[in-house]
């Protein structure tokens, strides 16, 4: 294919993929032209077909065309040039989704999506709590789904596990429920220093990457969450926040609801205009350091239990959500 047909393959390749589930032509015209994109039905077939012909498409009957692993990762190779920025925008599309309201406990909040193996479950149970228990996840919720379940819009497959896990960028979302705005800047490697955060040791700005820090840092084994999980002493994800300086003492009265709720992720909240753990803020800011969320999953990691995380996975509802507590009894009768 020319440059021109790639990209078109790959756009229709990229509506199915976020759409979860097979499609016909009419609808993938729809949602391209959502997205910008003008592409009539029959050009739609033409290149449906031509994606069948290369394995990255393949039919579902009436139901229309969903995308194949191959596909998948053709969506994930292609033009990384220009998906430089690509996490900056999700995490800003997602918080403006959102529609969880603090006061009343209720609505949707983002979550990451992890894969374990079911043979390890009861062993990744132990680690995810303790590093619950020490206050390293964002939040005390999770999501279970079991083989065969569906979690979110993943099927689970036979021999695995998938855990849900709350993103550090509702925050964002929450804020802004709240009227105030909050900007991303950069994830990063935080030291822990008998449970107290110290420094930044790496960080990566959202707007200059197309992978998510976090899961970078994970798979790169960077981490020692477990390590500080049980004796305050490592290295966590975290992640960096500006807020309007004048917002500060409302963001730390919506802090203390969140630690009421069951969703304290703000580990510290600067003061105006005053660099918070050695990051300088611009005028009229203050910063704010943010848990991250696939914490408890990286102390998985660490334990040689093989994890396949993915954050920003879409919006779950907040009531469906269980307390870390019983990860146990969800997994099958795991005592942690």
């Amino acid at each position: 294919m020319d440059a021109k047909a790639k990209r078109r393959g790959v756009n229709i390749l990229r509506a199915l993929r976020d759409a979860g589930r097979p499609l016909g032509a009419s609808r993938l015209a729809r949602d391209l032209e959502a997205m910008g994109i003008d592409m009539s039905q029959r050009t739609v077939r033409y290149y449906l077909a031509m994606l069948d012909r290369e394995g990255l498409t393949r039919s579902c009957g009436k139901r229309g065309r969903e995308i194949t692993p191959l596909g998948e990762q053709e969506v994930a190779n292609s033009f990384v040039a220009e998906k430089v920025g690509f996490i900056a925008a999700k995490m800003d599309e997602l918080a403006c989704q959102m529609t969880f309201h603090s006061r009343r406990r209720s609505g949707t909040v983002i979550m990451n999506l992890s894969l374990v193996p079911a043979a390890h479950i009861q062993e990744a149970v132990v680690e995810m709590t303790a590093a619950f228990e020490a206050g390293l996840g964002m939040g005390r919720f999770v999501a279970v789904g079991r083989p065969g379940e569906v979690l979110g819009r993943h099927r689970v497959a036979e021999g695995q596990f998938a855990i849900g896990t709350v993103c550090s960028v509702s925050i964002n979302g929450i804020l802004l429920s709240e009227g105030i705005p909050a900007a991303s800047r950069f994830a990063g490697l935080l030291e822990i220093s008998d449970g107290q955060p110290v420094r930044f040791t790496e960080m990566i700005h959202y707007d200059g990457t197309s992978l998510d820090p976090l899961e970078v840092f994970i798979s790169g084994r960077l981490t020692s969450v477990r390590q500080a999980a049980r004796t305050g002493h490592g290295v966590i994800g975290a992640s960096f926040r500006e807020i309007p300086a004048v917002a500060a003492p409302r963001v730390r009265k919506v802090c203390a609801r969140l630690a009421q709720i069951g969703l304290g992720g703000i580990l510290l909240v600067g003061k105006p205009n005053r660099p918070l753990l050695e990051v300088p803020v611009p005028e009229g800011r203050a910063g704010l350091v943010v848990v991250g969320g696939l914490n408890p999953l990286a102390a998985v990691q660490e334990a040689g239990i093989p994890t396949h995380n993915k954050a920003l996975t879409g919006l779950y509802e907040f009531e469906r959500l269980a307390s870390f507590r019983e990860l146990g009894a969800l997994v099958g009768g795991v005592h942690a």
